[in-house]
């Protein structure tokens, strides 16, 4: 957590040249939480405390950094500084520093990396956003299936240091196409003259450049992995996803849902709430609080038109709350059962009419539920309502409109995600208050249309 009040210490010991102070701050704490201090001092006094700590503990701590103090940093005149900085940096946090560049920028610090840095940044940034290759790093070893065991370990020792992980090591044939892998546990416990072809696993876990990311990192979390090797369309491998990168992309997708199920627009922010400018705020949620409201309008049109009957039997409005209420959460409950099933790939579109018919179970038994428990409530805590109408009429008028509007909400809301994905579009585009307000307009009209059919008006 950010604390403020060091920052006035720091920038007074920076100011007085007390380094040895500074640079015991530095040992004692965790990169993270050094990152989290640095980030509210400016650039250059960022700068002057990593000179501070040797370049690999400097590059971690920058990587911990928000993105928008990185693209500060490099965006000054500490050439030096960052031509280091940027070649000790993981593949995929320079590749990512770089989508976040000014082109202008980003051409000039491209002029600072050696060839081959250079030519892996141009890599990874040219894959789209949101797929397997753009969020890969091209960090991995790799191995040849020809090779002997001894002769791989002491070709481990000496990439180690630079590569993001040794605990998987992936084998190519002669054209670098992916013909298995062998787990770093497996290569030691190899006898020194056995080749890498009689120890490797040909059986792997995989996926595509092109494949979604998230598609991707569900694979890390499903088969319990460390890596996932990502392949272009030869076969070659291009890279591969770590674990702590699927961590931030299930974050980052898993928010990402969740505004978009309560019907917050735009992408996901990297700021934290308080950071992120109001007029951001507001923009992210306008669209769909306008189009709500309009809908709401309808709603009440719709009330209107059965104004007489709310005239004749003014109880009829002591229960709309209970109906809009229960069909809303009948219907976000089967849409977010059918959209998390749908995004684990446990239902596809061709189970539709198998969802429907077990949703449907389902609400009838919670609307037998419902419907017993609101007509007790009508039949004997209502009171006198009118001679002309019998109580056990409106009680039972009240409890089956309730339960038509129970199946009618669940089977709406379980329909709409499976219709949308097989649209190809997002299903959880069809948020919470989107389909609570459909469901309100629909709840309104069947009340009412039981209430006239029932009654006689």
């Amino acid at each position: 957590m950010k604390n403020p009040i060091l920052v006035p210490e720091l920038r007074d010991l920076l100011n007085k040249k007390k380094y040895k102070i500074i640079k015991s701050f530095l040992d004692e704490n965790h990169e993270k939480e050094i990152a989290e201090y640095l980030g509210l001092l400016s650039p250059n006094e960022i700068w002057k405390i990593l000179e501070l700590v040797e370049i690999y503990r400097r590059t971690t701590i920058f990587s911990f950094l928000d993105m928008d103090v990185q693209v500060a940093m490099v965006s000054g005149d500490q050439r030096k500084n960052i031509a280091e900085l940027l070649i000790q940096m993981s593949h995929d946090d320079r590749a990512d520093l770089f989508q976040h560049l000014e082109k202008e920028i980003a051409d000039k610090l491209l002029l600072l990396l050696p060839t081959k840095e250079r030519a892996d940044v141009i890599k990874l940034s040219s894959y789209k956003e949101s797929t397997a290759g753009a969020i890969m790093t091209t960090d991995y070893a790799v191995l040849n299936e020809e090779d002997t065991a001894e002769k791989s370990l002491k070709s481990i020792r000496k990439v180690a240091p630079s590569k993001e992980t040794i605990y998987y090591m992936y084998v190519t044939d002669s054209q670098s196409k992916l013909v298995g892998f062998v787990s770093l546990r497996r290569l030691i416990l190899a006898r020194p003259k056995q080749k890498i072809k009689d120890i490797m696993k040909t059986e792997m876990i995989f996926a595509h450049v092109d494949d979604d990311q998230e598609q991707a990192v569900r694979q890390i979390e499903e088969y319990d992995l460390i890596a996932l090797p990502i392949i272009d369309d030869n076969n070659r491998l291009s890279g591969i996803i770590t674990h702590d990168d699927a961590i931030d992309v299930i974050r980052q997708e898993e928010a990402e849902d969740f505004e978009k199920l309560m019907a917050i627009s735009g992408g996901v922010e990297e700021k934290p709430y308080l950071e992120i400018p109001t007029y951001v705020h507001f923009k992210k949620r306008v669209f769909w609080v306008i189009i709500l409201g309009i809908m709401g309008i309808f709603t009440g049109f719709i009330i209107q038109s059965f104004q007489g009957i709310l005239d004749k039997l003014i109880i009829l409005s002591f229960y709309m709350p209970l109906l809009n209420s229960a069909g809303g959460n009948t219907g976000s409950q089967s849409a977010s059962v059918v959209i998390r099933s749908l995004a684990l790939n446990e239902l596809y579109p061709k189970d539709f009419f198998k969802v429907i018919r077990k949703e449907f179970v389902i609400s009838a038994m919670l609307c037998i539920s419902l419907g017993l428990i609101t007509y007790f409530r009508v039949v004997f805590f209502s009171g006198d309502i009118s001679p002309e109408f019998n109580i056990n009429t409106i009680a039972t008028l009240i409890a089956s409109a309730l339960c038509i509007q129970v199946i009618w909400s669940t089977v709406f809301g379980a329909m709409i995600p499976i219709i949308v994905t097989k649209l190809k579009l997002d299903p959880a585009v069809i948020s919470s208050p989107l389909l609570s307000t459909c469901v309100d307009m629909g709840g309104i009209t069947i009340y009412f249309t039981v209430a006239k059919l029932v009654l006689g008006f």
